[in-house]
């Protein structure tokens, strides 16, 4: 039986990976101009190293490995918030 840690674990890596799914599916549906493309390009690395980064963190061999990555995972799920936001004040989504 796992621990309320591990089940916290587990899911915020399922959540992530929903995420990305999703993501995905919401780039697909942009409408395809230069913009969109180019913005889209850039939001799907950001948000995919969202959960890369994660799953680098959870194997790391140190406190200190695991911060780095997980500081990078913030990072990129900033950089994911900044091309949501001009997409959305540019009405580029659906």
């Amino acid at each position: 039986m796992q621990n309320d840690n591990e089940k916290f674990k587990n899911e915020f890596k399922k959540r992530l990976y929903r995420w990305v799914l999703r993501l995905i599916k919401f780039i697909g549906k942009l409408p395809k101009d230069v913009t969109c493309e180019v913005i889209g390009k850039q939001l799907m690395r950001s948000g995919a190293s969202i959960l890369a980064n994660y799953i680098e963190a959870t194997a790391s061999s140190s406190k200190k490995e695991f911060i780095n990555f997980f500081t990078y995972c913030l990072k990129s799920a900033n950089e994911s918030k900044v091309w949501l936001v001009l997409l959305r004040d540019t009405n580029k989504r659906d």
